[in-house]
């Protein structure tokens, strides 16, 4: 492979594996050998493909800096510098520099397209005028060695940089939080296997990306199991895992605040804004296997007069969770008067009484019944939502058919697999 002294590559060698110049000869323009590549800096802070501005040299037994525009020519196994004279300066990191080689190299990476973590057992540097970037990963134990030159970016086993979140949490010089806004891309539950999959350093580096995300963070916690609940709120101040509480549903709050050391119960209660932290501590006061313990205080409720238009205008406006919303219940001064799911408000004529179409009045749970007879209840009734009433008949609220499944799955399943990408 050939290039100008401006290191521009031949058309052929546009693309080149990390672990190909890797402890390969650094040599001079006449071919002779000055030293050797310990590894290759990028500069992950810009987006997009980092950049790569340079690389790290051993010259006579000294670590050096040699920036790109000294770099004559990468290819497989060596790499050639362009002028005469090389600053001996000492190699320090700088800000938000990252090393492929030390801080990216056989180390776990987020696969956003697929939501798993996977291995960077190589790294693809690709040459776009005037620099190189990083270009992507593989995640075969093989590597790219020999093989990016054939379409390597269309193999099995390749990912796009575009498409994966690296941990720079052990990077001494990157101080980079890991961005947002690709975890975005994922459901909740699949950043709660990330975090569950991962080690407890890569797990608060996702729950902290999040964190600039409050909603998103809550929904995450929701998903995590009891032990990676417990181990990451563990870690905040009670404000903070109060500001997580109070952002989840009243259900789920009432759970993780049960998992909490008890003298630590009181105080992080106390700090959840007022509506939130009555709806939860009325929830604590039902045992966790009773349709109490598991009912969502929220739901969509209209008077029976109501019209399929009024409904529908109290879906919209309700500050629910979409499955919650997939019944409108009819109160009657408090008191169950039937429900009609949201698919068939959608179907009816606006102006019809949505008295008219409730099927099934007397569809609902006690708040004392036990877990076998709510999903009974539910099955015989065809329903994903279902009231939960007080001794009076009155609504307290509502069980949906995810807090059914999610009750009945064992302790063994709720284990996620891990994704190490091997």
């Amino acid at each position: 492979m050939s290039t100008s002294d401006a290191g521009e590559p031949a058309a052929d060698a546009v693309r080149l594996a990390l672990t190909g110049i890797l402890h390969s000869p650094l040599v001079d323009r006449a071919g002779g050998r000055l030293g050797r590549v310990d590894d290759v800096i990028a500069r992950f802070a810009e987006g997009g493909y980092p950049p790569v501005t340079g690389l790290v040299g051993r010259i006579a037994g000294r670590k050096l800096f040699i920036p790109r525009d000294r770099i004559a020519a990468m290819k497989p196994g060596s790499v050639q510098l362009a002028g005469e004279d090389l600053n001996l300066a000492h190699f320090e990191r700088r800000q938000g520099e990252v090393l492929l080689g030390d801080d990216v190299l056989g180390r776990r990476l987020i696969s956003v397209d697929a939501g798993r973590l996977v291995v960077a057992h190589d790294i693809e540097l690709r040459y776009e005028d005037p620099r190189w970037v990083v270009a992507g990963v593989d995640t075969r134990p093989r590597g790219l060695r020999g093989r990016l030159f054939g379409g390597g970016s269309e193999k099995p086993g390749f990912v796009d940089w575009a498409a994966v979140e690296p941990f720079v949490g052990h990077v001494p010089s990157s101080r980079l939080l890991m961005p947002v806004r690709r975890l975005r891309r994922l459901h909740p539950a699949q950043i709660a296997d990330l975090v569950e999959a991962a080690s407890h350093d890569e797990g608060e580096e996702i729950i902290s990306a999040v964190h600039g995300d409050p909603e998103l963070e809550a929904d995450v916690f929701e998903e995590l199991n009891t032990e990676h609940q417990v181990e990451f709120l563990r870690d905040k101040s009670d404000a903070e895992a109060a500001a997580v509480l109070a952002e989840m549903g009243p259900d789920d709050a009432a759970d993780l605040v049960t998992e909490l050391d008890q003298p630590r119960r009181a105080p992080i209660l106390s700090l959840l804004p007022p509506s939130q932290q009555a709806k939860v501590r009325a929830l604590l006061s039902y045992g966790q296997s009773s349709a109490g313990g598991l009912m969502s205080p929220d739901f969509v409720s209209v008077p029976p007069d109501a019209t399929v238009t009024d409904a529908l205008a109290a879906v919209r406006a309700a500050d629910v969770l979409p499955q919650v919303a997939a019944d409108v219940f009819l109160l009657d001064d408090g008191h169950l008067a039937g429900s009609v799911p949201l698919i068939e408000l959608l179907r009816a004529d606006g102006g019809m009484r949505i008295s008219d179409l409730v099927e099934h009045s007397n569809a609902s749970v006690h708040v004392d019944d036990d877990f076998p007879e709510v999903a009974r209840r539910m099955a015989d009734f065809n329903l994903t939502v279902v009231a939960v009433l007080e001794d009076d008949d009155r609504v307290i609220g509502v069980i949906t058919v995810d807090d059914v499944l999610g009750a009945m799955l064992p302790n063994s399943w709720r284990r996620r697999a891990e994704a190490d990408g091997d």
